[in-house]
């Protein structure tokens, strides 16, 4: 029996039949933890008081607020363009996590198993398409480039 059969095996839940889309879904959700970490490293970086594991603890949207927070006090070399790259683009894919993370499964109209998400306050209604999963993927890197300008610059010696 194979990997992803004993997975499979392991839930009686319908999962999709695409052992793609679930390695994707996977790929976003560890994707975005690791950023969220790399986020929480630099924070200590500029702000040698912030306790690491605290910030590991907080929901991503408060790391990005502590994260703004600590770059405005920041008196160091200027790292204002990689830190709004970074911000910019985190709370954009927070705002995407949450979609998908908030999102329940559905029988498409094709009849494959596959996330929507609901009508919220926001008005999205859609589905979490292949697409949308590897557009969210692909810009894991830009958050990650601008948070290794912020490191290289702030320690350089890493």
């Amino acid at each position: 029996m194979s990997q992803v059969e004993a997975i499979r095996q392991n839930t009686r839940i319908a999962l999709p039949a695409d052992d793609a889309y679930l390695y994707r879904l996977g790929a976003a959700l560890y994707g975005f933890a690791s950023i969220n970490s790399f986020m929480t490293e630099i924070i200590t970086y500029l702000d040698p008081y912030a306790d690491r594991t605290c910030l590991q603890g907080m929901m991503s949207g408060k790391v990005l607020d502590t994260f703004r927070g600590v770059v405005k006090k920041w008196t160091g070399a200027d790292i204002s363009e990689p830190a709004n790259r970074a911000a910019s683009e985190f709370e954009r894919l927070n705002t995407e996590r949450s979609d998908f993370v908030h999102s329940y499964p559905i029988t498409s109209p094709s009849g494959v198993q596959i996330l929507h998400r609901r009508v919220d306050a926001k008005n999205k209604y859609f589905e979490v398409t292949d697409g949308f999963l590897d557009d969210f993927t692909s810009r894991l890197t830009s958050v990650s480039e601008a948070l290794y300008d912020i490191r290289r610059i702030v320690r350089p010696e890493l």
